[in-house]
């Protein structure tokens, strides 16, 4: 069903707005420039928060098609992205999730298998396997 069409409704439900339904989403510019600046800054970015709360909507809609369209002119359109879920091992996802993306498509990687990479990850001194919060 498209806009216009009698019954058109434009949210999609439970599921997030996909990077094509970036004219239904609105409200959020101000966290879609935020996000670029973030990454403008860091060249990586995480987007964390409660379930439900349009993680996956401000992505997928609204920061996707800002990059794509050219938004950061000097880093072009070109972008290695990995949409990952953590659920209930982290590293894991996100090794899958970087695996998948062209940025293993060369030669120094040919051998390089999603496992090598969460085992890479785990061994960095940026991750804590140790749960955060008080010490006891």
């Amino acid at each position: 069903m498209n806009p216009g069409e009698s019954g058109f409704n434009p949210f999609p439900g439970l599921r997030p707005f996909e990077m094509e339904e970036e004219y239904l989403l609105f409200g959020r510019e101000a966290q879609r420039r935020d996000l670029v600046a973030r990454l403008r800054e860091h060249r990586f970015l995480a987007v964390l928060g409660a379930s439900g709360s349009g993680k996956s909507s401000l992505v997928r809609a609204g920061l996707l098609p800002a990059l794509y369209g050219g938004v950061m002119t000097r880093a072009g359109s070109h972008w290695h992205i990995a949409l990952i879920r953590p659920g209930a091992s982290p590293l894991a996802s996100l090794a899958e999730g970087l695996f998948e993306t062209e940025l293993m498509d060369n030669e120094v990687c040919a051998d390089v298998t999603a496992l090598d990479l969460e085992a890479t990850l785990r061994r960095s001194g940026r991750v804590s396997s140790r749960p955060r919060g008080r010490r006891g």
